[in-house]
């Protein structure tokens, strides 16, 4: 748990911690109050007393709930974001394999039942544990002054009440595993039919979408009906051993009465107290219950990080080279081999092939993004492993942010509004961009979906110029634009990269003008092409 404890606000925890303690004190102090003061006889001064110290601990109640609940409301939400974000940077060291075989919906749902199964296990250590400590306290101070063996009975009955009903939870945690992997392709789906609703709407897959989406439904109440019939027995179990302390109330209330005791502010204690001391108990149990899930969800997420790998970033190099790499999908398909494959600074090379041959995945494979599972990575002639080039990958397949265009742009550099017009006025976006309602502060939509495919390639490239780096790779960047878009564009990569180094898969001859070294992808194998 040291990840998540690096994510909370610790000194702030803390506070709140011991502003709730205050609390909890004059909290079990008004059942302290009443025994102390409704002893025979009971006279206008006991309870003129017994009124004055009662406002008093409600007055400080009132005044700490009130610090820690405005401390609590703005703690436990920042808690929370810092969890997520924290797994957040995690699975973007997930290597491709582990990121293909899993949905993003069911990596949200678990970071989502991560971070909230944390903050609600800290809370419960607020509201459940510290409490439940003073009031353990409170009630041992008086049912052993009272009596040393019914204060024991009750620390048993307790002991074993919480022990039985922690056994029972830790048995059902295969149960609740299984719950919670059902709920998450649950999850997966639905927010998979979401993101593609224009492709339900277009191809009409209401019904078919409806059946996939109940079929996961009835497939998690099958497993959750078990899972909740376990908790049920737990806590009735729980609830058997707890009651019987009330025989501890009753035995120390007939002792206190045949030894001669006013046993009524032993009663008054008991009853007031209890109660509180109960529930808490009680709610002891649903954090061991919380814990137990927080592990367990953990656990399972951390399953699909456990392959993640922190790439080391290299940005000086003067040659790099792929060689003897052979790689593939799966075990026994085909094999895609890269002989070798050179990039000197400054180099602008092409690569063409057939689709399916095996371009993107060497890009891939240069990128970082998939890793090198047989061959070399040489960099200025030192073999490399874990390692990730600084560059700007142009992809073919162009994915938007949720945000205005500027952000999408800019990606958070400050950047002047006349250079991002220059830009789009070399795109041929000129009257488009003329004709948004709030110019570049306009929202894209989810994954862009207010742009055509056209103007998010455009897009694109812009995005990668305004980067600046010195390594671009650049997947079919003109494939869905017309000739008159795609001269734009290759006008704009010879002019603004001119001093860079970059890859260009591509079958556009204008493209291919651009570049000094030419490579072919034959029989999913590369090999250079020697022009005369």
């Amino acid at each position: 748990m040291k990840d998540l404890w690096v994510c909370s606000e610790k000194k702030k925890l803390i506070i709140t911690f011991l502003i709730s303690s205050i609390y909890c004190i004059c909290e079990y102090g008004c059942s302290f109050a009443l025994a102390h003061f409704a002893v025979a006889p009971l006279t206008n001064e006991k309870v003129i007393g017994l009124a004055s110290t009662l406002a008093i601990l409600y007055m400080i109640m009132l005044i700490s709930n009130w610090i820690s609940s405005f401390i609590d409301c703005t703690i436990y939400p920042k808690i929370e974001m810092n969890v997520q974000r924290n797994y957040f940077n995690k699975i973007q060291n997930m290597t491709e394999k582990n990121f293909m075989n899993v949905h993003t919906g069911f990596i949200y749902n678990l970071i989502s039942d991560v971070a909230e199964l944390w903050v609600d296990f800290l809370s419960n250590i607020q509201n459940t544990i510290l409490p439940l400590i003073i009031g353990i306290i409170s009630f041992l101070i008086m049912v052993c002054n009272q009596s040393v063996i019914i204060g024991i009975f009750a620390i048993i009955i307790s002991i074993i009440a919480i022990f039985i009903k922690y056994k029972m939870m830790k048995d059902r945690q295969k149960y609740d595993k299984e719950s919670r992997n059902k709920h998450s392709k649950y999850v997966a789906i639905f927010v998979d039919f979401v993101q593609n609703l224009a492709t339900v709407k277009k191809l009409d897959l209401r019904k078919f979408c409806n059946d996939k989406i109940e079929e996961k439904v009835d497939d998690y109440n099958k497993t959750k009906k078990t899972n909740e019939v376990k908790r049920a027995n737990q806590n009735i179990v729980f609830h058997f051993f707890m009651r019987t302390l009330y025989i501890a109330l009753i035995l120390s209330t007939i002792i206190s009465i045949n030894e001669g005791i006013d046993a009524l502010p032993y009663l008054l204690f008991y009853v007031t107290l209890f109660e509180t001391l109960y529930s808490k108990i009680s709610s002891m149990a649903r954090v061991l219950d919380s814990n137990v899930q927080l592990k367990t969800a953990k656990k399972q997420l951390e399953e699909y990080l456990q392959s993640s790998i922190e790439l080391k970033k290299c940005k000086d190099w003067v040659n790099i080279k792929l060689q003897e790499v052979v790689f593939s999908y799966i075990e026994n398909s085909t094999k895609i081999k890269i002989p070798e494959f050179t990039l000197n600074r400054n180099d602008k090379i092409s690569i063409v092939g057939e689709s399916g041959q095996g371009k993107t995945t060497m890009m891939n494979i240069l990128a970082g993004i998939y890793p090198l599972q047989k061959g070399r990575l040489l960099i200025d002639g030192i073999e490399k492993t874990n390692t990730k080039l600084d560059l700007v990958y142009v992809s073919q397949e162009v994915e938007m942010f949720d945000l205005s265009i500027r952000d999408n742009l800019c990606l958070g550099k400050e950047i002047p509004n006349e250079k991002i017009f220059e830009l789009l006025d070399e795109a041929g976006m000129t009257s488009w961009y003329k004709e948004l309602p709030d110019g570049l502060d306009t929202m894209v939509g989810e994954r862009g979906i207010k742009l055509s495919v056209g103007q998010k390639q455009r897009l694109n490239l812009i995005r990668g110029i305004l980067i600046d780096k010195d390594l671009y790779f650049f997947d079919e960047p003109t494939s869905n634009l017309d000739a008159v878009s795609e001269e734009k564009i290759t006008n704009m990569i010879e002019k603004y990269l001119k001093n860079k180094t970059y890859v260009i898969v591509t079958h556009r001859p204008r493209l291919k003008e651009l570049c000094n070294k030419h490579y072919v992808f034959e029989n999913h194998m590369i090999k250079e092409l020697i022009v005369l």
